[in-house]
């Protein structure tokens, strides 16, 4: 093994001399490569939508696709409305003049629904009159009296359009399922998200232009929430990555003092990240939620094989004015260590590739792709710029300089390893039993709505129209009765009935739910009507045939919304229950007893199946829970094996893995005292962490190696390591610090958890390998 590591790096720095000899069309092929990637950066796009979480081909995701296209969206935007009183004449012509607005103003709409148009349905005789409940404004006081009246004793109003106090009122738009092309015709493609934003800015404009203390306009629901995160989170990953950026710029300004230490790893890692976002866009993969963090990590991550390649060859140069020696010997002498560093990192990442949601797979793919970039910009252009372009020789400096009081303070750290190695490894046994036991007692949760600040106006709109009207997401229940007209059945129908009365009882995270709907409920109202508006015959008709009859009167009469209710061969029907915005946990449990439940209520009847936005958020976490032990442990199998490898020692690689553990599972204790779950946003970080923990453990591990090889004292051989390869690890490590750090400044809850958890985790990794790492080294590796 020790042979073939020989091998390698002698081969790197021959390859140092070529790149030395072919500067110039090393770096011409570079651009030629870079540009080409480049090139389809204007052609990505962004998906923040719920079902883009899944894989295209799961189960649940399909389900709910078949319904969309049969029924519509459930998405919706809901405008809240609470002014003194709702029934007032000025306020219900107001009303009416908003939602003709909406209807007609705001693009990509399929219907709009409040008192303004909900359905009323009189019965003359043998006929049904369907019309707009407020086709005719109130003309006196009298008349706004009956209106009142018609409204708060309606069975169906009440809960629905306006809440049970009859102090909030709601108006619903629903989106198109697909976008239409310039002629106005369905072109078959989902809507975009460029034309959710379009909907959700035209709808914001209108509710401006009426909004005031007569008329107070609150906007919310998933489609503005959905809108608001997605810019949210474009607007962090530019920010962040311009202080990613700064923060490089800096840190390498200090620790080179050269122009060419910090324009040439900036440009390197740059060329990295935008090669990657080309190759992405190519692929026609989107940026996600997940995604949006890629940017910023890319920088930080790809920035530390420039900055170890750099640190040994400027140190050779200023000692002996030899580029195309230095960049030889640079490359010999870390050559090997950065590609087994990438391998690692890209091993953690590409651990993700088995979850079975889309966007953290994509993650861990084009994370591990712009990682490997970084490392083939490194060890390619990053040398054929210092041959091709001028280095002006500096002196050696002296030891009182700030950068040897660093290598000071690094060996006073490695003394205290090395002379106390068994104490040094108790304390950190403690810390990790600690920490593990805080680790076990994590819990999971998702909740994207609270990813938005408490003040935000999409997070507080939703809250109030969850106060007002039990809730703001639908729950959809796809009935299949198996038979062309089985929904004339009455059983079945009553059976949906009960399917209602039983989901209106729930209760998540203590929260009632809100009021369901479906063609029951229209048919029982027919049925009133007909019957001189007694509410005694609010209720299902015991002969099919007389079902068949009042559904067909219901559509003479002018009823325009039961293809929303039922398929068009009355074999399938929709229950709608409303239910409030509330953990993803919660929504499975409730659910997933609820299905059961109503299996059992239809019986043979029919069959009941739960879909709906809401059904896809439950099952993405389910499938996280289910999917990321496994990318955890395949992550550490496979840094593991590379571990081992590079150290050509079974018993020392596996020892050398302890160092990058302890960090995760610190991490996790830290996620428990901090009070912050397990969710959608940070599931993640435990394999990301392993990935970037272990690559200042490979070069510490690499350099021990070689100087114990040549020393045979162990610690001397810590020391060594310490003063080449530990400055370098320290601000790597720096860099990667302060570049998730920053990540606190967001808006974005989830974010700012994020990277503080990763930030905490990075740096608890350096701590363990300037104390544990040297601490297991001295007890294993005896002196010869």
């Amino acid at each position: 093994m020790t042979d073939i590591r020989d091998r390698m790096e002698s081969w790197f720095g021959s390859f140092g001399r070529l790149l030395f000899k072919r500067a110039w069309w090393f770096l011409f092929l570079s651009v030629l490569a870079t540009g080409a990637m480049v090139s389809q950066l204007p052609t990505i796009r962004m998906d923040t939508s719920a079902e883009g979480l899944l894989h295209k081909e799961d189960p649940a995701l399909k389900t709910y696709q078949d319904f969309r296209q049969q029924f519509g969206r459930d998405e919706t935007v809901i405008i809240g409305l609470r002014p003194d009183t709702i029934f007032d004449l000025n306020f219900l012509a107001k009303l009416k003049e908003f939602h003709w607005a909406l209807e007609n103003e705001v693009p990509n709409v399929s219907k709009v629904d409040s008192l303004a148009n909900a359905t009323y349905i009189q019965g003359q005789r043998d006929d049904l009159i369907v019309e707009d409940l407020l086709a005719h404004l109130p003309a006196n006081g009298e008349e706004l009296r009956i209106f009142r009246q018609q409204v708060m004793e309606h069975p169906l109003y009440p809960g629905t359009i306006i809440s049970e106090d009859g102090l909030f009122t709601i108006i619903v738009l629903t989106p198109v399922v697909f976008s239409t092309s310039a002629n106005g015709t369905d072109g078959g493609q989902l809507l975009s998200e460029d034309e959710f934003a379009e909907l959700v800015d035209a709808v914001t404009a209108i509710s401006h232009r009426f909004n005031g203390p007569d008329f107070p306009v609150v906007l919310g629901g998933e489609v503005a929430t959905e809108v608001v995160l997605k810019r949210l989170a474009l607007e962090t990953m530019s920010r962040f990555m311009k202080l990613t950026g700064l923060l490089i710029v800096v840190i390498t300004a200090i620790l080179f003092r050269r122009l060419s230490g910090v324009v040439y790893p900036f440009l390197v890692v740059n060329c990295a990240l935008l090669s990657t976002l080309g190759l992405m866009a190519f692929f026609d993969v989107a940026m996600t939620l997940n995604t949006t963090i890629l940017p910023s990590f890319i920088l930080a991550v790809g920035i530390g094989d420039s900055v170890h390649i750099l640190a040994i060859f400027y140190r050779h140069f200023n000692q002996h004015h030899d580029k195309e020696e230095a960049i030889s010997y640079a490359l010999s002498h870390s050559g090997l260590a950065v590609v087994m560093t990438s391998l690692t990192t890209a091993g953690g990442l590409l651990s993700f590739v088995s979850a079975g949601i889309a966007p953290i797979a994509e993650l861990g793919v084009f994370a591990a792709v712009g990682v490997m970039m970084a490392l083939g910009y490194s060890l390619v252009t990053l040398p054929a710029l210092l041959a091709a372009i001028p280095l002006t020789k500096k002196k050696v400096r002296g030891p009182a300089n700030s950068l040897s009081r660093l290598d000071g303070l690094l060996i006073r750290v490695g003394d205290v390893s090395s002379d106390h190695p068994w104490p040094v490894v108790a304390v950190s046994g403690v810390v990790f039993v600690v920490a593990f036991a805080l680790a076990s007692q994590l819990g999971f949760s998702h909740n994207s709505l609270k990813y938005l600040p408490k003040d935000m106006e999409a997070r507080q709109a939703t809250e109030m129209i969850d106060k007002h009207m039990k809730g703001s997401l639908n729950v959809e229940i796809l009935i299949d009765t198996g038979r062309e007209n089985g929904l004339y059945d009455p059983l079945v129908l009553n059976n949906i009935e009960k399917a209602q009365r039983l989901g209106e009882k729930l209760k998540v995270e203590q929260s009632p739910a809100g009021k369901s709907i479906s063609v029951a409920d229209t048919i029982k109202d027919m049925n009133r009507a007909l019957n001189g508006g007694s509410k005694d015959y609010f209720k299902i008709p015991e002969e099919p045939d007389l079902i068949a009859q009042e559904l067909l009167l219901y559509e003479i009469g002018g009823g325009d919304d039961l293809r929303t209710l039922v398929d068009g061969g009355y074999r399938q029907a929709r229950l709608t229950l409303n239910l409030p915005w509330v953990d993803a946990i919660e929504y499975d449990r409730v659910l997933t007893e609820y299905q059961q439940q109503i299996k059992e209520i239809f019986g043979t009847t029919a069959t009941p199946t739960v879909t709906g936005i809401v059904a896809v958020i439950c099952r993405t976490f389910s499938v996280i829970i289910q999917t990321m032990a496994s990318s955890y442990m395949i992550a550490a199998a496979i840094i593991t094996v590379l571990m081992i490898l590079l150290i050509g020692d079974l018993k020392v690689g596996l020892i050398s893995m302890v160092p990058n553990f302890l960090p995760i599972v610190m991490g996790l204790g830290f996620m428990k005292l901090a009070g912050i779950p397990l969710d959608y946003s940070n599931i993640m970080v435990g394999g990301i962490a392993i990935g970037l923990a272990v690559d200042d453990t490979v070069h510490f591990m690499h350099n021990f190696r070689r100087y114990f090889a040549r020393t045979g004292d162990a610690r001397q051989a810590v020391h060594l390591t310490l003063t080449t390869a530990g400055r370098a690890m320290f601000f790597t490590t720096l860099i990667l610090c302060a570049g998730f750090l920053v990540l606190l400044f967001a808006e974005l809850k989830s974010t700012v958890n994020f990277g503080m958890i990763t930030g905490f985790t990075i740096s608890m990794a350096l701590l363990a390998d300037f104390l544990l790492a040297p601490a297991l080294m001295v007890l294993v590796c005896r002196n010869r």
